[in-house]
Parts: structure tokens; C-alpha cells; sequence
């Protein structure tokens, strides 16, 4: 297990969660179960409930779906479980294109890369980019230089500059505080790799209902 994380069982499976209670930047809190009640058909197949055609919660979103609608059993690791569990459709690819993102991006994100970093006043420097141990700051260090934090929440949007058949080789990122930055690739392969994830982690929480985030036209997959 790891540190401060403790294994709970919920009625949609095993999950791993923080012991205190909290949850990182990038996950999710398990979804109330819709009532069965309140459905007398299938949503996705429009095929009605009976004896045969039961009833079964998605536990991604938890609206209920057909045995056939909600095949589909996925490890979902932004709701922190350990285990497969069973998904409607849309949900089983959108936790699948996240799960790509904790599989292959985080962890490069937390070690950091060094960046050229440039804002609307200052000239582009080379620094070290990283995401904080929860995933909720952008922490930017130049040589010598105070470390810069910028709260993942507080950035509005963000372009990509430009890009190459590897992916992103520039990012613009925009804050509610009015500034600019802007991240470039270096010399460093690694470096995109590292714009890759982060375009990728501001796309999974671009939206403020975070449960229907997922991939856009243009995202790697």
C-alpha cells in the first residue's frame, strides 16, 4: 500500500484511498448510485427492464444500463480502485484514456523536466517544470531562482503553440491572474513527452463537472 493510503470496500469494488480522506488534484470521489426506480429502460439501447434484461449500475457515472450497455468492466484509477469494475460504454473509454494518463504521463510529470519558460515580460529561460506530490501545482525552478507555483485550478486555458509528429512542442498556458507562460521543448526528448501529459492532464480537468471529462478530436490517445 502506499503511504497514508488504506484499502476500503464500497458497494462497486475495492478502492484505495487516502486515509485522512482527502484525494488528489486528478481523482475522483465515488458516484452516488442512481435509483433503480428511476428507470424503466435501458438509456443506451432503449430496450425496457424486465426478469430477464436486469438492471446494473455503471460505477464510473452510476446511472443504470442493460447487462449488455454495461459489459464492459474497466479499472477505473481516477476513482482510486484496484480492481475491474463494470462500466457503460462511454464511461469504460473515457477511463481508459485516463488511464493512459496515469499510466504513462503522471509519474514523469511529478519528476519534472527541464523547459524553456517564457512569460509577456520576461525573456524565455530554462527552468525545471514539475507537478507537486497531488498533482494540483505547476511548479517552475529556475537556476538559483525561487521556486514559481502555479495552482493547476487557477489556469483558464491553455493553446498549443505548436506542435510535431511526436506532439506538443509548445503550450501556452493562461491564469486567472492575467499572466501568460509559455513552456517549450528543449533539446531533451523527455521534454515532450512531459507537454504531451501536461496538454493531456488540462484536458482530463478542463471541464467543472470533472466525471464527463475525457479525450478531445485532437488528443494522443
Amino acid at each position: 500500500m502506499g503511504k497514508n493510503k488504506i484499502l476500503v470496500k464500497s458497494k462497486s469494488g475495492m478502492r484505495m484511498v487516502d486515509v485522512n480522506g482527502g484525494r488528489g488534484y486528478f481523482e475522483l470521489d465515488e458516484p452516488v448510485w442512481a435509483p433503480d426506480e428511476n428507470y424503466r429502460a435501458c438509456p443506451d439501447c432503449k430496450k425496457s427492464f424486465d426478469l430477464l434484461r436486469r438492471k446494473h449500475h455503471c460505477r464510473r457515472c452510476g446511472e443504470v444500463f442493460c447487462g449488455s450497455c454495461a459489459v464492459d468492466k474497466v479499472i477505473p484509477k481516477r476513482l482510486q480502485f484496484i480492481d475491474p469494475v463494470r462500466m457503460c460504454s462511454k464511461c469504460q473509454k473515457i477511463s481508459r484514456w485516463e488511464n493512459d494518463f496515469f499510466n504513462n504521463y503522471y509519474k514523469k510529470l511529478k519528476a519534472g523536466v527541464e523547459l524553456s519558460v517564457a512569460d509577456q515580460s520576461d525573456d524565455s529561460t530554462v527552468s525545471r517544470v514539475s507537478l507537486s506530490g497531488d498533482g494540483g501545482v505547476l511548479n517552475i525552478t529556475s537556476e538559483g531562482g525561487p521556486i514559481i507555483p502555479i495552482l493547476m485550478e487557477e489556469i483558464t486555458s491553455y493553446r498549443i503553440s505548436q506542435e510535431g509528429s511526436d506532439g506538443v512542442h509548445m503550450l501556452s498556458l493562461d491564469t486567472m491572474s492575467g499572466r501568460t507562460l509559455v513552456l517549450t521543448k528543449t533539446n531533451a526528448a523527455e521534454s515532450v513527452t512531459f507537454l504531451n501529459g501536461l496538454r493531456k492532464a488540462l484536458r482530463m480537468c478542463a471541464k467543472p463537472d470533472h466525471q464527463k471529462s475525457g479525450p478531445g478530436k485532437n488528443d494522443p490517445r
